[in-house]
């Protein structure tokens, strides 16, 4: 069964009603925190892949929520701010953005392609299940990247060998049945440090299941450097064979979490993905919960510095510990802006602006804070960029009490019209550039 949602649907509870039969596998997970469920369960991959790495504090909300409802045999599925897709056993959950118009994923994968910078252009899907096939193949190239930056993956393997060049330990029971009568040959078994070995074999595995599929051979030759990573694994695993798949999977079952490879372990997770959705299935079993998700508001903010980086505004890496700004004049009191530049501060609100027409009538915590952002850094502008759902005519603006500061509202439209991806592509490219028009001088 699959179930389409959007993200922050509780205000959409007519259409998110289900009958409590039909979704009774989802109890189990439901009104957990995403920290939680990622502890839990191992086949679950959440991007950004560390819950620390945004400030939202992500793992401490729930991918789901299920209400009661007037009827009791139907209950209501509320979700928070987590796209992507879910699954337990034949239940399958596919989550898109709140600002979609459609069930056509543009905007998720637009984000994606800006923050990851990479090029795609044709999104046309061929089913249902082939859309899970594309955000799985999708994430391929970013993950390979970031785990050959460490180095191709190297381990300790056994090699048996039977010739006249002993260099290790003689195998008794193989020589006998394979070296009687003697004749000058002995069987012994080497250990050696190599690039071959069961996680090489699984992405290698990946990549070629990756190349019977028209998306995955697009995906695969994205960038230059996607390339080269492929070639590279293609070179350095010459074992491969295509009918040890089975037997590969089954041995990266046990994730390998290494002190020097750490990025490997994401990619492992994601390439037994990509391999047991050939069987369209997100789980084994009934009890088993994998997918892949992304933090709605980490990818706003980070597709908002795609706009605003090559104009000069700093994005603080709060997991880095870096571009922070502090409160009190002996160092204390450490924040984090989304975006500052000299006299100027802005900051990421993935939630619907909805009838706010001034300032005023922002959430106040939200509104407080760009505030101590403004007084630390003696800024004179500061906004808010909402992501909107129509052509924003005006930039409300309001002058602080006893100060000449300005506090805007900005937007980036969302299109709603686009028949294609795109079409998709080139009106948001019109909407990044009135966005930017309307920041005035930079």
């Amino acid at each position: 069964m699959r179930i389409n949602l959007t993200d922050n649907n509780f205000t959409q509870q007519s259409s998110n009603t289900f009958y409590r039969k039909d979704v009774s596998a989802l109890f189990p997970i439901a009104n957990k925190t995403v920290a939680e469920l990622c502890r839990e369960y191992e086949n679950l991959l959440l991007f950004p892949f560390s819950i620390d790495t945004t400030d939202d504090r992500i793992g401490a909300s729930s991918v789901l929520s299920i209400q009661n409802t007037d009827d009791p045999e139907k209950v209501c599925i509320i979700t928070e701010n987590i796209m992507g897709f879910i699954g337990v056993g034949d239940l399958q959950i596919k989550i898109n953005s709140r600002f979609e118009s459609g069930q056509d994923d543009f905007l998720l994968h637009y984000m994606l392609q800006k923050v990851l910078s990479f090029n795609l252009f044709d999104l046309n899907h061929s089913s249902e299940q082939e859309d899970v096939f594309d955000f799985l193949m999708l994430m391929f190239p970013y993950f390979l990247k970031s785990a050959m930056r460490q180095g191709i993956y190297r381990e300790y393997q056994n090699h048996p060998h039977n010739d006249s060049n002993l260099k290790g330990n003689i195998d008794i029971g193989r020589h006998i049945s394979k070296n009687v009568p003697f004749a000058g040959k002995i069987a012994y078994t080497t250990r050696e440090y190599s690039h071959d070995n069961s996680v090489t074999e699984l992405i290698r595995h990946t990549v070629e299941f990756m190349r019977t599929k028209k998306y995955g051979q697009s995906v695969l030759n994205l960038d230059q450097e996607t390339i080269e990573n492929v070639n590279a694994l293609v070179e350095c695993t010459p074992s491969y064979n295509k009918c040890d798949r089975n037997n590969v999977i089954s041995k990266n079952l046990r994730l390998k979490k290494h002190p020097y490879y750490t990025e490997y372990y994401p990619l492992q997770m994601l390439c037994l993905q990509i391999l047991k959705m050939e069987e369209v299935k997100y789980g084994e079993s009934d009890d088993e919960i994998c997918g892949i998700l992304f933090d709605g508001a980490w990818l706003w903010e980070e597709y908002v510095n795609t706009l605003l980086k090559s104009r000069g505004f700093i994005h603080p890496e709060n997991k880095l510990h870096k571009g922070g700004i502090y409160l009190f004049d002996d160092n204390t009191g450490i924040r984090y802006p989304d975006f500052y530049k000299d006299d100027f501060v802005l900051d990421a609100k993935y939630k619907r602006l909805g009838e706010c027409k001034n300032i005023s009538q922002l959430d106040r915590n939200d509104v407080h804070q760009i505030m101590a952002y403004m007084t630390t850094l003696r800024a004179s502008r500061g906004g808010f960029v909402f992501p909107l759902e129509q052509k924003q005519t005006n930039i409300p603006t309001s002058r602080l009490n006893g100060n000449s500061a300005l506090l805007s509202i900005y937007g980036i439209e969302i299109s709603q019209t686009a028949k294609s991806y795109a079409d998709f592509q080139i009106q948001m490219q019109h909407n990044e550039a009135a966005f930017i028009e309307s920041l005035g001088n930079l």
